[in-house]
């Protein structure tokens, strides 16, 4: 399993409803989180074969700008 990290500009509580939907659709995601940190929030999600740029794509699809800060 692995764990992405994003740095997300999730600001208003339609945007986290609208994540919240997307995530719990995806099949390769089996678990995620937020949590805000001083001026950002932090998205982590785990999972397999989770790919980065189509999860970047998607979020951005739905107002949310994304950068991946990590990996394992």
């Amino acid at each position: 399993m692995e764990t992405l990290k994003f740095e997300t500009s999730v600001g208003a509580p339609s945007q986290l409803e609208k994540l919240s939907h997307y995530l719990d659709e995806v099949p390769s995601v089996v678990d995620w989180c937020m949590d805000y940190f001083s001026n950002h929030f932090l998205l982590s999600l785990k999972g397999i074969n989770i790919k980065a740029l189509d999860i970047i794509k998607a979020l951005e699809s739905l107002g949310i700008d994304a950068t991946q800060v990590y990996e394992e």
